[in-house]
């Protein structure tokens, strides 16, 4: 054979084996699946489908707020004083003619004497404790629940007297022996009415006298402090004090009033303006305790 035709012969050889080789390769490439396909240019574009709106779950129109069911794994294990009466409400809460303070959910609470008998058990638990404001929030709300309860009628009459409410306690002893005559508090009860009935300071409310009308601001501030509304009590003692200032008791009662608020230097003061102008008065010691508990937050 020629050598040039052989040389030609295997030249063309090799060609035939690299185009099928290239051949093979491109359509490797075209089976993979991470590699996108080739597009032709002259193809019609392909219409993408529309994507599909995700409807939003239904909202409910309305939806009656739940009461949370009372945890008593909150409660204080000892002491007179708890961390919820430092959660205070600054807020003036709506009250009725009486100067009775309503809650603003109180026309939709269900009658759920179940609940007001867990209020009751915890009230009495603070009642022990001497944590008399955290008692007095909770024989109100026993009360919301199941209105006219004896027991807890009872129990906010007791509170209130520890807590030197005296017109607000008479009225509660009063309302317990309405509702139980003859109940197995009703000795108790008629005994403290006997007992309050003198220092209740009932007036004609009539009357246009300057040291009434004091009288009468005095008792509507006591009424809201026996709520635990600090401030609507803050504005009554201050008008009583306006009318009266040499009264010892309204400078007491404002300091509890300002005390609730965690307005406590000017409470401190107040509490000092009473023991100077009555250092052996009925409020005294608890002055004194309270100008020590201020003197241990402030520090100074």
């Amino acid at each position: 054979m020629d050598p040039i035709r052989g040389l030609y012969l295997v030249f063309i050889a090799l060609f035939c084996l690299s185009l099928a080789g290239s051949v093979a390769a491109q359509e490797s490439q075209d089976n993979q699946p991470h590699i996108q396909p080739r597009v032709d240019p002259n193809a019609p574009a392909r219409k993408q489908p529309r994507a599909q709106p995700t409807p939003e779950a239904a909202k409910p129109e309305s939806a009656e707020p739940q009461n949370p069911p009372i945890d008593e794994t909150d409660l204080p294990e000892q002491g007179d004083s708890s961390s919820l009466d430092s959660q205070i409400d600054l807020n003036v809460h709506p009250h009725d003619a009486a100067g009775t303070r309503v809650r603003e959910d109180a026309e939709s609470l269900p009658y759920d004497p179940h609940r007001a008998e867990k209020d009751l058990e915890v009230g009495n638990y603070y009642l022990k404790l001497k944590n008399y404001r955290a008692a007095l929030e909770r024989f109100h709300d026993a009360l919301l629940y199941k209105p006219g309860d004896a027991e807890a009628t009872y129990g906010l009459a007791v509170t209130q007297e520890r807590l030197e409410l005296l017109s607000q306690a008479y009225k509660s002893y009063s309302r317990y022996l309405e509702i139980l005559p003859n109940g197995p508090r009703a000795s108790e009860a008629k005994t403290a009415v006997e007992r309050l009935e003198p220092r209740t300071g009932r007036i004609n409310i009539s009357a246009p006298d300057t040291a009434q009308q004091a009288r009468l601001e005095m008792q509507q501030g006591e009424s809201f402090l026996a709520q635990n509304d600090f401030d609507a009590a803050r504005i009554r003692f201050e008008d009583a004090m306006r009318l009266t200032p040499e009264s010892p008791e309204v400078y007491f009662r404002l300091a509890q009033s300002l005390q609730g608020l965690e307005r406590l230097d000017p409470a401190r003061q107040f509490y000092k303006k009473y023991l100077e102008m009555q250092p052996a008065g009925p409020f005294a010691a608890d002055a004194r305790r309270s100008i020590g508990q201020i003197t241990a937050v402030l520090g100074k």
